[in-house]
């Protein structure tokens, strides 16, 4: 796959490293450089994840995902590849995972804006109830008793 860009820890933060090259092979995966030559590579048996982590922006603005690989008794790598889709690059990345027997997780989803403003709005009319049925009380503690035209101190109504 042709623009992955590997990331690294940088003075501030993770850097992604550019012109970079992941192959999926047979016998396992390969990162290479657009001169040649191999910077990084591991057999499938040396690894023991391959998760898609999270979707991302690539530094030229594309649409990204970052996928985690884990080799055995090593720290992990993550990369982040450029998708136009990124619901089968998901499903490729599974698929490649459990073909090799390594383990693989699949990003959170974010919940849905319908459900998220439906509970808003249900909390925030029940906490306007609340609020209109307290004042409600406490004028009526405060009205004192029908015709006397005396007005008494709150009172905590339970």
């Amino acid at each position: 796959m042709l623009g992955v860009y590997p990331l690294a820890d940088g003075r501030e933060g993770q850097i992604a490293v550019p012109h970079l090259t992941l192959t999926f092979g047979a016998t396992g995966m390969a990162l290479d450089p657009s001169d040649g030559g191999t910077v990084w590579g591991s057999s499938w048996t040396q690894l023991e994840e391959l998760s898609l982590a999270e979707r991302s922006v690539l530094p030229d603005g594309r649409d990204g995902i970052v996928i985690l690989v884990v080799e055995r008794g090593r720290r992990p790598h993550r990369f982040v590849l450029p998708t136009d889709d990124g619901e089968s690059m998901e499903a490729a990345g599974r698929g490649r995972a459990t073909q090799h027997g390594l383990r693989t997780s699949s990003p959170r989803r974010a919940m849905s804006r319908a459900p998220t403003v439906s509970i808003v709005l249900v909390a925030a009319a029940l906490l306007t109830l609340l609020l209109l049925s307290a004042v409600h009380v406490i004028r009526l503690s405060q009205a004192g008793p029908a015709g006397s035209g005396q007005r008494r101190a709150p009172q905590l109504v339970q």
